[in-house]
């Protein structure tokens, strides 16, 4: 901690002497202080760390040393010096932290596309740094180091470790929760002690709760109608953008499952509302279909893609490359990106009209042979999820969405499946969309490479991702027609139902 300590103010010391004009050098010499600061609080909570307790498996703080961010936050923030900080000091020193990093990495080296980067730290923010740096160092210089209790460092040990976890992290760092730090005052042990206590007592009555949820008796008839729990996942769209208005129509027709915007526009919330009657060891389950149909019919409905992530390496492998002899970093990526270009689209109220009625009709669905092909896109649509540089899934989503396609017109009495007549089936299916000719021969030229690409006999053509999202579109449009011709089949049979009792009448 003492070697930190003195590096810290040797770096310091050589950010001062910096000239002026070459502020981006101090700025990071400074950084590089208050890291050194930041990485002595690890040090000292890894020193905790109680070699009995049988998790040798566990990181200990100085295993995160090499991260800028995490070593910024702890000099910045710690328990033991941020008293008198209102509650919202907290989010305030994750936040000047990632700044700081950001900043250095934006202006250590020149950036080809941004050459000037440099210029553009003021005087005003590095003396702002410097001065922090300066007050940070004069209190861990003031320290003074003294004998912990078994319970404290076990205590401090949990509490950096809980505050890594993000679930916990709400908690640790709420405002009810630096309200009673302030309470406790010069006393941080306590607030410690306290966090713990009082998030494993929590802990405990979850685990309570649970057993208690699994062993209950669902209650029958009405009750067992009433609202239980809520399942909420976070889908990630491609292609589209996600806006208040049409989700507002939806959540207005739509009993059970509800949608909403976030802060990011190409991200939808989806909530799913069970009943009293499911009991707790069946929400995973009820959870899982539910998630499945909904993304399965939001994927038809808006002939786009919406998973739970996308994909993250489409054009780097690497943080960055760097050219030694000339002294600068290279921008080398793959050209063109694994990404779908889907263009610029909005999620409409005509969208959703069309899951809605892909959905109503999936859950209908009860025969074996028509829910294989929606099983199946299920897959095609993870397979894109998971395509990247590091393992390209092109032909394999191609020849998956392909399989969708034929199994679904088996299904639906649109074609015998015998190859020989597939391309007839494929005109006399699409025909009902006037979609075109060209459409329709792009339909059949896929299914065609598809089926070589799966005998091993395509030896030439390349299958992109263009190829795999026409052939999507294909299947979308296909199935939103089976699913809308449905509808309008039981729309006739109560409309002549209704008809007949009138008759009687």
């Amino acid at each position: 901690m003492a070697a930190c300590i003195q590096n810290a103010e040797e770096l310091l010391n050589a950010a001062r002497a910096v000239p002026k004009g070459s502020n981006h050098i101090a700025l990071h010499l400074t950084a590089l202080a208050l890291e050194e600061i930041g990485k002595s609080s690890m040090i000292f909570m890894s020193s905790l760390r109680d070699p009995g307790q049988g998790d040798e498996d566990r990181k200990r703080p100085v295993d995160w040393i090499e991260d800028h961010e995490r070593k910024l936050f702890w000099a910045v923030w710690s328990p033991r010096f941020d008293n008198d900080a209102p509650w919202q000091g907290i989010q305030q020193a994750m936040n000047l932290a990632k700044h700081i990093h950001e900043a250095r990495l934006a202006t250590l080296y020149v950036d080809p596309a941004d050459p000037d980067a440099r210029t553009r730290i003021l005087d005003a923010e590095l003396e702002n740094l410097i001065g922090l740096t300066e007050a940070r160092l004069d209190m861990e210089k003031a320290k003074k180091l003294r004998e912990l209790t078994n319970e404290q460092k076990s205590d401090i040990d949990w509490f950096f470790f809980a505050s890594e976890d993000p679930q916990l992290r709400m908690m640790i760092f709420s405002k009810g929760s630096f309200e009673k730090q302030a309470e406790f005052k010069e006393d941080p042990d306590r607030w410690i002690r306290w966090l713990r206590t009082t998030i494993e007592e929590s802990n405990r009555a979850a685990v309570e709760m649970t057993r208690k949820e699994i062993n209950r008796v669902p209650p029958e008839g009405e009750q067992g109608y009433g609202d239980k729990w809520e399942v909420k996942i976070r889908l990630k769209s491609w292609s589209h953008s996600i806006r208040p208005k049409p989700l507002k129509e939806w959540n207005e027709g739509i009993d059970k499952i509800k949608l909403f915007t976030t802060n990011d526009k190409s991200e939808l919330l989806v909530k799913f509302i069970a009943p009293k009657s499911l009991q707790c060891q069946m929400v995973w389950q009820m959870g899982m279909q539910s998630s499945m149909l909904l993304v399965n019919a939001v994927n038809i409905g808006t002939a786009g893609f919406f998973w739970w992530y996308l994909p993250t390496f489409i054009s780097k492998f690497a943080e960055s490359v760097f050219d030694l002899e000339q002294k600068t970093e290279v921008l080398l990526e793959r050209s063109p990106q694994l990404k779908i270009s889907w263009g610029h689209l909005a999620l409409s109220s005509e969208d959703l009209k069309q899951v809605r009625i892909v959905l109503m009709h999936m859950i209908k669905i009860r025969e074996p042979l028509q829910r294989a092909p929606y099983e199946r896109y299920f897959r095609a649509l993870a397979l894109m999820a998971k395509n990247d540089i590091f393992f390209q899934f092109e032909p394999n989503v191609l020849t998956e969405f392909h399989l969708v396609l034929k199994e679904a017109m088996a299904a639906y009495g649109d074609w015998d499946g015998n190859e020989g007549t597939l391309d007839n089936a494929i005109d006399a299916a699409f025909q009902p969309l006037n979609g075109g000719a060209d459409f329709v021969a792009m339909i059949k030229d896929l299914v065609q490479v598809a089926a070589m690409t799966t005998r091993g006999e395509n030896k030439t053509r390349p299958i992109t991702l263009d190829d795999v999202a026409k052939m999507k579109v294909g299947c979308d449009v296909y199935l939103r027609l089976k699913a809308a011709q449905e509808m309008h089949k039981e729309m006739a049979a109560l409309k002549s139902s209704k008809d007949a009792a009138k008759a009687g009448t």
